[in-house]
């Protein structure tokens, strides 16, 4: 998933096969820090859990294994120096998930496609799928 240019896109063996416009947070653009920003988050993750209807209120979803340990100890750091609450939580529940398409960015920090879209990319994914999140922030 590249955030800045709003797409997803699908590898076999190395290789691109197929692109998805995608939608982001409401703040998808800014880098995750907490709970509640409504910010897609950046990393390497992997597909958790494969959803459908009635696990997922968005058509079809792809859970992934955000927070992962690069996440939390970013997420403590921020605690410790302060620029992240005390009280906040680090957040959960990332999906790419359908019922996208509305032509602006909506999610609480998820990725969402058509539906269309989301039925093509569910037929190439399994649990341990592998999802990298690049585009606003270097490491």
């Amino acid at each position: 998933m590249d955030k800045l240019r709003r797409r997803v896109t699908l590898y076999r063996a190395g290789r691109p096969v197929a692109h998805f416009p995608a939608e982001l947070g409401a703040n998808g653009l800014r880098r995750k820090e907490h709970s509640g920003d409504r910010a897609t988050p950046e990393g390497m993750y992997r597909v958790v859990q494969v959803k459908e209807p009635p696990e997922t209120r968005f058509y079809k979803a792809l859970l992934i294994n955000y927070p992962n340990d690069e996440d939390r100890m970013r997420f403590a750091l921020g605690q410790r120096r302060g620029s992240i609450s005390a009280r906040a939580g680090i957040g959960s529940l990332i999906e790419i998930h359908g019922d996208g398409g509305e032509g602006r960015d909506w999610t609480d920090g998820c990725i969402a496609l058509t539906n269309e879209d989301m039925d093509r990319l569910f037929a190439h994914v399994r649990v341990g799928t592998p999802v990298t999140i690049v585009g606003t922030y270097g490491r």
